[in-house]
């Protein structure tokens, strides 16, 4: 028997919420494959409304536009079959669904049985689950649909489902968010039920950014013998059309393996598309940033100027008497560099203005603190919010991981903006991703000196970071065991040959900075678990780990 089958999986960047427009783009991918003989398209979980649409989903008007919408999808499907993902509303209760349209009608649905509950998800806030896989037949295939987490949670039961069907080709569609480990996650899952059920398998994922998560795409086709045969585009929008016949003679397909380079080029790319979709979904072309003369608004510069292009970027420098001349040099050389216009706007004045205003008319002659440190950048804040309402463009705060995770930064001061792109980038990271991006850019680079130099606050005369944190090399470990590995203090202690006393300082600062954390910018997840939807700790808190 003929089990050849033209399939093609829709990558899609959809808009959370803008359905008509989803719809359109749906449409238009239907169009595409048919022209090119495809039997059966796929796109991605919740495609039509994007992912993750979190309490649009109560609003009864949401559900019913979504209803709406698949009476306008389903003609498109009379010569070309396809698979699409969406919520389905069965009396009181809702699914995450997919619809399977042939011959110009909604022909079966599918209710994903296993929802994630855990990290960035809230699914069973939402939905109910189903109760059974689906199979069905087209083209000689006997397919076994399924949605994300259906092949994450017991892939060796839904193996012998699928044997036990005697299906051939194993459908996912997926809304499976970046992070740095997540691809190769995936193709060990998807390797292992293939291998175990002698299936293909046509993987189908999201891609672009919803707030804080981006969605790399990189769907795949793998054989029944779990080899990956052709690999979607990462972080872009793609129609990847495969003939599957049942009988792994492919052509052998050569993937990116697990190398430094691919990880920082894959967290470059993820940063770019965050802050590109973030600006772009909300309405906005141009960002404005306070630019240093430090490596991290040199970064973050150069992923806007990368994700925007130069004209849409912004930068302004703010120095004090406490900046270095150094520094508005190296702000400046940064900005010839990247090609962005830079703006020089000196706050001493002003900065003077305020001391002098709050001594003589609030609490007189104090000795200088930590309050004078923080009006600086509070000061800079108002300026950039200035520019930002005045122009039009969106700031992005520079803080990164390390310091939000320490409290080393001031609350509506450098804190502010309406993202914080590095807010899941350790420190040492910001240095690794700030050689790769001068290792691929060498005429539009960051100056070495930026990278080379000691990091600075430069909010006192001869500041320096390691004055009130440890190395961030020793900070970043002991924030990824306690963070990420939820490893006790003892064991970081023992693990990384430091003392008890300086693990358990920092996961006191750690603690005591959450109110920080609660009303900083979303941020773009990158590692495992980041600050926001992954990791949920009480403001309030008498909990102490000493």
């Amino acid at each position: 028997m003929n089990k050849k089958i033209k399939i093609a999986i829709g990558q899609v960047n959809p808009q959370v919420g803008s359905i008509n427009n989803n719809i359109n783009k749906i449409i238009e991918f239907v169009k595409k494959a048919e022209k090119q003989g495809v039997d059966l398209l796929c796109f991605p979980e919740l495609a039509i409304t994007g992912y993750p649409p979190e309490d649009l989903l109560l609003n009864n008007s949401f559900i019913k536009s979504v209803e709406l919408s698949l009476k306008k999808l389903a003609p498109f499907s009379k010569k070309l079959s396809f698979i699409v993902g969406y919520p389905k509303r069965i009396e009181s209760k809702l699914h995450n669904t997919a619809g399977v349209f042939i011959g110009g009608k909604l022909k079966f649905e599918y209710n994903k049985m296993h929802l994630p509950n855990y990290g960035v998800f809230d699914e069973s806030r939402y939905f109910t689950k189903g109760n059974e896989y689906l199979f069905f037949n087209l083209k000689n295939r006997r397919i076994c649909l399924t949605i994300c987490e259906d092949v994450w949670v017991g892939p060796e039961i839904l193996s012998k489902k699928i044997k036990s069907e005697n299906a051939n080709l194993l459908i996912n569609l997926a809304a499976s968010p970046f992070s740095m480990k997540k691809h190769h996650e995936r193709i060990k899952v998807l390797n292992s039920i293939s291998r175990n059920s002698s299936a293909e398998i046509a993987y189908c994922n999201l891609v672009g950014a919803q707030d804080e998560l981006v969605f790399d795409g990189q769907s795949m086709f793998l054989d029944s013998k779990g080899n990956i045969i052709s690999q979607a585009k990462d972080f872009k929008e793609d129609l990847l059309i495969k003939v599957l016949n049942h009988r792994n003679n492919y052509k052998n397909y050569s993937y990116n393996k697990k190398t430094k380079n691919i990880k920082l080029k894959n967290i470059f790319s993820a940063l770019s598309l965050g802050l590109k979709d973030y600006v772009r979904k909300n309405g906005f072309k141009k960002v404005v940033i306070g630019i240093s003369g430090g490596i991290d608004s040199a970064l973050v510069a150069a992923v806007a100027v990368n994700a925007l292009g130069r004209r849409n970027v912004l930068g302004v420098a703010m120095p004090t008497s406490f900046n270095s001349q150094l520094s508005l040099d190296l702000a400046k050389k940064l900005s010839s560099n990247l090609g962005f216009i830079l703006k020089d706007a000196p706050i001493q004045e002003i900065f003077d203005k305020n001391l002098s205003y709050l001594e003589e008319s609030i609490y007189g002659k104090t000795i200088s603190d930590f309050t004078e440190e923080n009006l600086q950048a509070r000061i800079r804040a108002n300026i950039l919010m200035a520019i930002s309402n005045k122009l039009g463009c969106l700031l992005i705060s520079t803080g990164n991981k390390s310091e939000i995770s320490v409290g080393y930064s001031t609350l509506y001061g450098d804190a502010a903006g309406a993202i914080a792109i590095l807010k899941d980038i350790p420190k040492t990271l910001v240095y690794e991703l700030s050689k790769y991006y001068n290792l691929h850019n060498p005429q539009h680079s960051i100056p070495k000196k930026i990278i080379s130099r000691d990091p600075s606050a430069e909010l006192r005369m001869n500041q320096k970071d390691s004055d009130s944190l440890p190395p961030y090399k020793i900070l970043d470990q002991i924030l990824e065991l306690y963070i990420e590995q939820g490893m006790s203090p003892k064991d970081i202690s023992r693990s990384l040959n430091i003392k008890n006393k300086l693990v358990l300082g920092i996961i006191q600062k750690l603690n005591n900075n959450e109110f920080k954390r609660r009303q900083a910018p979303l941020g773009i997840k990158i590692t495992s678990k980041a600050f926001g939807r992954d990791r949920r700790y009480p403001v309030t808190n008498g909990f102490s780990e000493a």
